[in-house]
């Protein structure tokens, strides 16, 4: 169990729902599955705030229960890494709106709110959001449309439900065949509802929650998309942006390896986009280049294939990892240190005078940052001893250099969470140190606002702006810059982490 990830798992909850919740949360991180009566008497809270807290975990679905030995009791577990996806909820609500636009983004700012909802609700939150805020108000069935369309694209899921009412621990069940099957909205009955009129609808008892899996699959597609944009131009990103979509249609997203692909379907569609006539031109050549590429993102499916190709994401996972490793080592040594590491991976085996001489640096030189890198856990050692010839004599010992992967992998994980957890607590000492000056700068912002609204003149707006003084003004540009590189260093370092994790899972 992760020490650093249980810091940023309590910091999340804090910041999220309070002490008294947090203190409910980082229980059951430490010990793990717990019956009730256990997590009240390690927290010593009473028992009606244990609940309460049990509830709203359950409600956000961080914490799961299961039957305990005795069928009339629950075990509650925390899901750490569903906490730690907090932090990429403003990423999923952008992927949307770029993918579907506005209103398809406040549907899912709902559900995330409030971890899940019928699809009436829905319809009904967004539609009083747009008209408080005064914007071209969208109809209902403009609203119903754009839901269907996240459903379609299984962005959002069906809540589980409970399976048997009669047991005390509810065991809740997913069917895969409704999953995405919308129940019937009824428009008119929410024109009814909306005219104060008392009716019931439909939906009531079927809730939707967001498909966090179908968000993580455009995140890693992008991810890969983007590596061959950047190693060799926008049309090689193009061609494997097409073979990842016709790879849905074939196979299951979250495989290791995918069913063939004919290259012809891939040729016929670049055919149809006039965009890409550099990639229609030359398309053989690319394929020939990215099949070729160390990545073997993409191989023959056969030799009698007929032009087939499947893709293999594992090994574009483990190529991912290997990359983030290799820097880590380029920023946290030297240059002369990653190229002692990539000389160990390229040789998987190596002694150390090996390393001295292909390295092409000093022996003692060569031999300091070998051992750092073995202190560091980014080499691993291994001895071997072998028999003088004739079955006697003094025994002769073999030192190998070599690299365990996962360990390293999980090595830099553990760093990403200490780093993760130093930034959040740094933004939060920000923003005690600075309260004063930012709450005053709110209520400016808000007066102003008001104010606005109500057509007042710009002297008058002047003279509320004023109240804020020019000293103030540059602690508040200093507080503004320092979170926005705090903000982005938080997200890089997701990313980070969402890539070693996928590795992960995958090995």
């Amino acid at each position: 169990m992760s020490s650093q990830l249980g810091k940023v798992v309590g910091l999340l909850l804090i910041e999220r729902f309070g002490p008294v919740v947090e203190k409910v949360g980082t229980s059951l991180y430490q010990y793990g599955s717990s019956p009730l009566l256990h997590i009240k008497k390690r927290t010593d809270l009473p028992l009606s705030k244990v609940k309460e807290s049990l509830t709203i975990l359950i409600k956000y679905q961080l914490v799961t229960f299961t039957t305990n030995q005795n069928e009339n009791i629950a075990n509650y577990s925390l899901k750490s890494e569903r906490v730690l996806l907090m932090l990429r909820y403003p990423k999923y609500i952008n992927m949307i709106k770029k993918k579907f636009g506005d209103t398809s983004e406040m549907i899912i700012e709902e559900l995330l709110q409030r971890s899940y909802i019928t699809a009436t609700e829905a319809l009904l939150k967004v539609h009083e959001r747009l008209t408080k805020n005064g914007d071209n108000v969208v109809s209902f069935s403009q609203l119903k449309n754009e839901f269907v369309s996240l459903v379609n694209a299984k962005y959002l899921i069906r809540l589980p439900v409970n399976e048997d009412t009669d047991k005390p621990v509810p065991k809740l069940v997913s069917n895969e065949k409704e999953m995405h099957i919308l129940p019937p909205i009824d428009l008119n009955l929410i024109q009814k509802f909306k005219s104060a009129e008392n009716v019931t609808f439909p939906d009531n008892d079927i809730y939707w929650q967001v498909n966090f899996d179908r968000f993580h699959q455009d995140m890693r597609d992008k991810i890969i998309v983007s590596a061959f944009t950047k190693k060799f131009d926008e049309n090689a990103g193009e061609l494997i942006k097409m073979l990842l979509q016709q790879m849905y249609i074939r196979t299951e997203p979250w495989v290791d390896v995918s069913n063939p692909i004919p290259i012809l379907e891939i040729k016929d569609l670049a055919r149809k986009q006039k965009s890409l006539g550099q990639l229609n031109t030359f398309f053989d050549q690319y394929v020939n280049i990215i099949e070729q590429d160390h990545s073997n993102l993409i191989r023959k499916a056969g030799e009698a294939s007929g032009g087939s190709f499947q893709i293999y994401l594992k090994e574009a996972y483990t190529q991912f990892a290997w990359e983030i490793v290799e820097q880590s080592v380029m920023e946290k040594f030297d240059t002369k240190a990653a190229r002692i590491f990539r000389l160990v991976k390229l040789k998987q085996y190596v002694e150390p005078d090996m390393i001295q001489r292909l390295a092409m640096i000093p022996a003692k030189e060569a031999k300091r940052l070998t051992y750092q890198l073995l202190e560091e856990n980014f080499l691993q050692i291994q001895e071997l001893r072998k028999a003088a010839v004739g079955g006697s004599g003094p025994m002769k010992s073999f030192t190998l250099f070599h690299i365990k992967l996962d360990l390293v992998v999980r090595m830099i994980l553990e760093l990403c969470y200490k780093t993760l957890f130093n930034v959040m607590t740094r933004r939060n000492h920000e923003k005690i140190t600075n309260k004063r000056i930012i709450d005053k700068k709110q209520r400016v912002d808000t007066i102003t606002l008001g104010m606005r609204s109500q057509g007042a003149e710009e002297d008058q707006l002047a003279e509320i702006e004023e109240m804020i003084t020019p000293p103030e003004r540059e602690i508040l540009e200093r507080i503004e810059k320092t979170m926005k590189k705090l903000n982005t260093v938080e997200l890089e370092i997701d990313d980070t982490i969402f890539l070693l994790q996928i590795y992960l899972l995958c090995h």
